[in-house]
C-alpha cells in the first residue's frame, strides 16, 4: 500500500495576500522611521545651537567680545565660534548660512542695577532653509525647528533675521521670547558683529 503525500502548496491568492500584508507593514515601518530620523535631526539642531550659545557665553565671560552697554547687544556668527565637534554643516547635511546663523548676547540690566545681566539668543539656518529664527536660547525646542525639503526654501520663521554686512547707528535686532509667533518681545541696538 502506497501512502499518498499531502502535496498541497500555497495558492496564488494566499501568496498575494502575504505580499500585500508585508508591503503594508514595510510602509508603516518606513514612515515611522522617517519621523524618528527627522525628530533626531531637529534635536541635534537644537543641541548644536545650544553648544554654539554655550561657547559664545564662555568667550564673552573670558572678555573676547569686549563690553556691552545696557540695552545693547552683539552678534557672533557661528562660523567664528569654535566647537569641539568642529562640524560646520547642519544635521540635515547642509552648510550653515553665514549671515543667518549667529548668537546674540544682550545686556538686559536696568539703569539702576548694580551688576550687568545678559541674555543669549540664537538663530540657525542652513543653505536649504532648515532652522529657526532668532529666539532666546532657552526657548528653542523641536517644534520651532523648520525643515525644508527644497533648495529654494523660504526663510524659516517670522523671527528670521539676516545680519547686516556692517553695523550702523540704526542697527537693531528684534528678539523673540517663548517661540516665534506674533511680534517681537524686545529689541536691542546691535553694536558689533564678530
Amino acid at each position: 500500500m502506497i501512502k499518498k503525500l499531502n502535496t498541497r502548496a500555497f495558492t496564488l491568492i494566499e501568496l498575494l495576500a502575504v505580499i500585500i500584508i508585508l508591503a503594508i507593514l514595510m510602509t508603516l515601518a518606513i514612515t515611522s522611521m522617517s519621523g524618528y530620523i527627522t525628530n533626531a535631526r531637529k534635536d541635534t539642531f537644537i543641541t548644536t545651537a545650544q553648544s554654539f550659545a554655550g561657547s559664545a557665553r564662555l568667550s564673552f565671560v573670558n572678555g573676547d567680545y569686549g563690553e556691552i552697554g545696557r540695552g545693547q547687544c552683539i552678534a557672533v556668527k557661528t562660523k567664528n565660534i569654535a566647537l569641539e565637534s568642529g562640524s560646520k554643516d547642519s544635521p540635515f547635511g547642509k552648510p550653515y548660512q553665514e549671515q543667518a546663523s549667529y548668537v546674540v548676547i544682550r545686556n538686559i540690566s536696568s539703569a539702576t542695577a548694580e551688576t550687568d545681566k545678559y541674555e543669549y539668543y540664537v538663530q540657525m539656518a542652513d543653505s536649504s532653509g532648515n532652522g529657526f529664527g532668532l529666539m532666546r536660547e532657552a526657548d528653542v525646542e523641536r517644534g520651532n525647528v523648520i525643515q525644508k525639503n527644497v533648495s529654494t526654501a523660504s526663510v524659516p520663521t517670522d523671527s528670521f533675521q539676516v545680519l547686516p554686512e556692517s553695523v550702523s547707528a540704526s542697527s537693531t535686532l528684534n528678539l523673540f521670547i517663548g517661540g516665534v509667533s506674533g511680534s517681537a518681545d524686545n529689541s536691542c541696538q546691535l553694536i558689533n558683529i564678530f
